[in-house]
């Protein structure tokens, strides 16, 4: 019988500790800099600890020796882009102090929405209307050399992010099949999958898109023997 054992997490760790596995995570990756989300993923400390202790993630890549992006030059595409995906990954549209909370999901402040928008609401209008209105990258019509179809095709297989975005909204980031969400289990992961696969002939548009947790996209690609994002 194995015994049990508690672990506890260490406490008081020193400022040159902390700064060397930023950077160490930096290289792992290759890059001269590290966002929180992917420091988050490989580091062995907590975000919380290092904003805590040098203010701000700025601050501790520079004082790691790293480069601090400036993130006032982000475009609005960018931010939008990242909203999105904190959206889409916590299941529900996003309140202020979870996109300025230090929790790994958003990759850029609450701040820099405010200074560019002037308000999280007016940043929360601006990207309704990106969403609902902003051009579609990506899915232009394109040719297929596909076996499975001679027809032209009016999209690509891949799933944009803004598109993405207008499929999980719209479904509310429930799984269409199970009623899986992150709202409920942060640990499920959605996707937007085709109704009628693409490889079938089912094109990249709004009205065959749907929602689906990684479970049951998985299950449903099995089934039709096709593979979908």
């Amino acid at each position: 019988m194995t015994d049990f054992k508690i672990q506890l997490r260490r406490r008081n760790v020193p400022n040159d500790e902390l700064l060397a596995d930023i950077k160490k995570c930096a290289e792992a990756l290759n890059k001269n800099s590290i966002t929180a989300v992917e420091y988050t993923k490989s580091g062995a400390f907590g975000v919380n600890t290092i904003l805590r202790r040098f203010k701000s993630w700025n601050a501790a890549l520079e004082m790691a020796g790293l480069v601090a992006p400036n993130r006032q030059k982000i475009p609005d595409s960018e931010l939008f882009e990242n909203l999105a995906s904190v959206w889409t990954s916590i299941g529900h549209q996003p309140l202020g102090r979870e996109i300025d909370k230090a929790n790994g999901v958003s990759e850029i402040a609450l701040g820099t929405y405010e200074k560019r928008f002037g308000s999280w609401n007016n940043a929360l209008i601006a990207f309704e209307q990106y969403i609902n209105n902003g051009s579609v990258p990506d899915n232009k019509e394109v040719g297929t050399s596909s076996s499975t179809s001679s027809t032209r095709r009016r999209t690509t297989r891949k799933v944009n992010w803004r598109l993405r975005a207008q499929v999980l909204i719209r479904d509310n980031c429930i799984c269409q099949m199970c009623g899986a969400s992150p709202a409920k289990d942060l640990s499920v992961t959605l996707h937007a999958d085709h109704i009628k696969p693409w490889a079938k002939g089912g094109e990249t548009v709004l009205e065959n898109l749907q929602t689906l947790c990684h479970v049951c996209n998985i299950g449903k690609s099995d089934m039709h023997d096709d593979t979908e994002e």
